[in-house]
């Protein structure tokens, strides 16, 4: 099957969906082309230069934008760069980057997925919020309900945030809609291995009886990452926290400031942030794996059979299927009651069902079929 991709943004050397999504299409053996921009979002510019090397056997057409805005770009051709990519099938991700508009004149079966979230809008949003959404966002995602063939959200609460913000008939047809994937990983890049646990806990010289807690996410001031320190401070003087992620700004000085007054030095450590390939072996080193916001990160500390603690967000609310995978949290606390770290003797089988569950591939295969 020959399947075009179209999104504002491609940045294999950082990830997100369309890119995890690319690859596992071209792993079950069709034809991926990607229509996108050569645009880099400001919020990554301080980590990553450069877009990053394509997955193999995914071709990808940027066009150079003429207007850009935030996430919001626009680029002339898109749609002719769609239409001679003569593909069976369109996806199209990121519907709020404007950018996949044009696409939707086509005569092509398309299929449209829906990122929303409350932290999109705020489970309030304020004038400023709407008017933004009427004036940047809201025709291409009318066009899309209109004229998509299939609707598929990418987090449990899509279709409800999308529909707050469009009212009316709109908003009825996002509450009635069903089809769903979820956020996964690459079984191949995150995965349970002692030998590798052993190598990198030896590396970070940790002792034997250390407990590591690890959080991998960009270290932001809207994740709250404050908010899980007294987690830290009831916990047993053996229970180390590692977070990965810093862009070593202002806030990750604070952020580094207060743990040392709250925590000590001997507690914790803020690692910058690391390529992919370079995570697996943090994940492998840690007992468990903590975050205060959701981050598609938590997955692939799921995929090394790590426990997790997040908080009761409607957007993870189908990662958890089992006490021994993890615990929720309320959100407002921003950290679990007790500990949550489980049994490491079932690391391996909880490594097991993540990729059962939430492979990319799985998640591929099943957009495949709705």
């Amino acid at each position: 099957m020959k399947i075009t991709l179209v999104c504002g943004h491609f940045i294999p050397a950082m990830g997100y969906i369309e890119v995890h999504l690319a690859r596992a299409l071209s792993a079950l053996k069709c034809d991926v082309t990607v229509v996108t921009s050569t645009a880099i979002p400001h919020y990554v510019k301080h980590l990553h230069s450069t877009v990053g090397k394509a997955p193999d056997g995914v071709k990808v057409i940027r066009l150079k934008p003429f207007f850009t805005l935030g996430q919001i770009v626009a680029a002339r051709g898109v749609k002719m760069a769609v239409e001679e990519s003569n593909p069976d099938k369109v996806i199209v991700i990121g519907l709020g980057k404007r950018y996949p508009k044009p696409v939707y004149d086509l005569n092509i079966p398309i299929t449209t997925l829906f990122g929303d979230n409350a932290s999109s809008y705020g489970n309030s949003p304020g004038l400023k919020t709407k008017i933004l959404f009427d004036v940047f966002k809201r025709s291409t995602y009318e066009t899309a309900i209109r004229k998509s063939e299939k609707l598929v959200a990418y987090t449990p609460e899509s279709f409800e945030a999308a529909a707050k913000m469009l009212g009316g008939k709109f908003e009825n047809i996002l509450r009635g809609s069903e089809h769903f994937i979820s956020l996964g990983f690459h079984p191949d890049e995150f995965f349970f291995s002692d030998a590798i646990r052993s190598e990198k806990r030896r590396e970070l010289g940790l002792a034997e009886t250390d407990r590591v807690v690890i959080t991998a996410t960009r270290i932001r001031p809207e994740k709250n990452l404050e908010a899980a320190i007294p987690y830290f401070q009831k916990s047993s003087e053996h229970q180390k926290w590692i977070l990965v992620g810093s862009g070593e700004d202002g806030y990750a000085q604070k952020l580094r400031a207060k743990l040392a007054s709250d925590l000590g030095d001997h507690r914790f450590a803020i690692l910058p942030h690391v390529e992919r390939r370079e995570l697996n072996a943090f994940y492998n080193a840690a007992d468990a794996a903590l975050y205060t916001a959701p981050a598609i990160s938590i997955v692939e500390a799921m995929g090394t059979g790590l426990p997790v603690a997040i908080p009761d967000d409607k957007s993870l609310s189908h990662l958890i299927k089992n006490s021994e995978q993890g615990v929720y949290f309320p959100s407002q606390r921003g950290f679990p009651n007790g500990d949550f770290i489980t049994n490491p003797k079932n690391r391996l089988k909880r490594a097991e069902q993540a990729v059962e569950q939430l492979s990319w591939e799985s998640q591929a295969l099943k957009l495949l079929r709705i």
